[in-house]
C-alpha cells in the first residue's frame, strides 16, 4: 500500500512538472516579491573601510528631506548593515545601496541593477578597491540613485493598486476623460461633475484624495496649472466650515514646477507643493500631473493630496503620487 502511495505521489509530481514546462500551461509559482516597509532603504557599508565624514555624507544624501512637505521628513529611512551581515533574508529588500570594498578587487565600478534577488528591486551596487574612488562615483550618481529608489518605492503602491483595483471607478474615469488610472478599491467617488471627479479614502485619522479634472486649452505653465486647480477646488470641494475651500499655498519656493515630465508615454508638467484652506486652518501636501489630451483641446489634470494632521505625511503623499503616476492613454 505504501509503495502504491509513493508511486502515485511521484507520478503526480512528474505530471505537474511536465505541464509546467509547456508553453501556456500550468506553472508552479514562486513567491519572490521584495520586502521592506514604505520609504525604507538598506545601506550596506563596512565601517573599517570608510571615514565618518564619508559615511555621514552618504547617509545625508539618502535621508535628505522629502520635497514639498509642510514638515521635515526624510526621503528614506535607513537600515544599516555590514557586508558580513547582509544575509539572504535582507537581500530580498526592495531598495538596497551596497558598497562592496576589497583591496584585492582590480577596479572600481557602479551600476544600478534591477530585480537581482526579488521583484521589484533596486540594487545600487558599488564594487571596488578604494572607498575614495567609490565615494566619487556616489557623488557623480547620487541623483540617479535617489530617483531609482524613489520610483521603485512608488511601484510598491502601484502593485497593490493593480491587485485590488476598482474596475467601476476606472471605467467611469475612462468614459469621462478618455484616460486610464489604476484606483485601489479603498477609494470611493465623493463627487462627480461633467469636467471633474473627486475620489476619497477616509480613515479615522487622515484623508487621501484623488481629483481628476479637465480644462479647455493647452496651458501647462506654472501659473496656468495653479489657477486651474484653484478654480476646480473652489467650485467642487467644500471645506469643513461654510465658505471654506482648498487652494494652492504659494509660499517660499512652493509649488515646485517641472515641465516636460514623461509618465507612461505621456508628456506633461507636474506641480509638487502644499495646499491650504481659505477661511479655515486645514492644509497638507499635494502632487499634480497635467497634460494635453488626445484632441489637443483640453488639459487633463490628475492630482493627489493629503490631509493628515498630527501625522507624518511622506508615505501618504507617496501613495497618492503613485496612483497619479498610473495614468495612461
Amino acid at each position: 500500500m505504501k509503495k502504491n502511495v509513493f508511486y502515485f505521489s511521484c507520478l503526480l509530481l512528474v505530471t505537474l512538472l511536465f505541464f509546467s514546462c509547456k508553453k501556456g500551461s500550468m506553472k508552479i509559482k514562486v513567491d519572490n516579491f521584495s520586502t521592506g516597509k514604505a520609504g525604507e532603504v538598506i545601506l550596506v557599508l563596512d565601517k573599517k573601510y570608510i571615514s565618518d565624514s564619508v559615511r555621514n555624507y552618504i547617509e545625508e544624501v539618502l535621508t535628505q528631506p522629502q520635497p514639498a512637505l509642510n514638515q521635515i521628513e526624510p526621503m528614506f529611512d535607513l537600515l544599516r548593515f555590514e557586508n558580513r551581515d547582509f544575509s539572504a533574508h535582507f537581500q530580498r529588500h526592495r531598495n538596497i545601496v551596497q558598497f562592496d570594498i576589497n583591496p584585492n578587487f582590480a577596479s572600481n565600478t557602479f551600476r544600478i541593477e534591477e530585480n537581482v534577488w526579488a521583484k521589484p528591486q533596486i540594487h545600487a551596487h558599488f564594487r571596488g578597491n578604494s572607498i575614495d574612488s567609490l565615494f566619487l562615483l556616489f557623488k557623480q550618481h547620487e541623483n540617479e540613485i535617489i530617483k531609482a529608489l524613489y520610483d521603485n518605492d512608488l511601484k510598491r503602491v502601484q502593485n497593490f493598486a493593480a491587485s485590488s483595483n476598482d474596475p467601476y471607478i476606472e471605467k467611469k474615469i475612462k468614459e469621462k476623460f478618455d484616460i486610464h488610472v489604476t484606483i485601489p478599491s479603498t477609494y470611493s467617488i465623493a463627487r462627480e461633475e461633467e469636467d471633474f471627479m473627486w475620489l476619497r479614502f477616509r480613515t479615522v485619522r487622515n484623508d487621501r484624495f484623488i481629483i481628476i479634472y479637465k480644462t479647455p486649452g493647452n496651458d501647462l505653465s506654472r501659473r496656468g496649472l495653479i489657477d486651474a486647480r484653484n478654480q476646480m477646488t473652489r467650485a467642487y470641494i467644500p471645506g469643513a466650515v461654510p465658505g471654506a475651500y482648498p487652494v494652492v499655498a504659494e509660499v517660499y519656493q512652493f509649488p515646485l514646477y517641472n515641465e516636460n515630465v514623461r509618465i507612461r508615454a505621456i508628456t506633461g508638467a507636474e506641480l509638487r507643493g502644499l495646499w491650504e484652506s481659505v477661511n479655515d486652518k486645514m492644509g497638507g501636501p499635494f502632487y499634480n500631473f497635467s497634460f494635453v489630451d488626445k484632441t489637443g483641446e483640453n488639459v487633463i489634470s490628475v492630482d493627489g493630496f493629503v490631509y493628515a494632521p498630527e501625522e507624518e505625511k511622506r508615505d501618504y503623499l507617496r501613495e497618492v503620487e503613485a496612483i497619479v503616476k498610473t495614468v495612461r492613454f
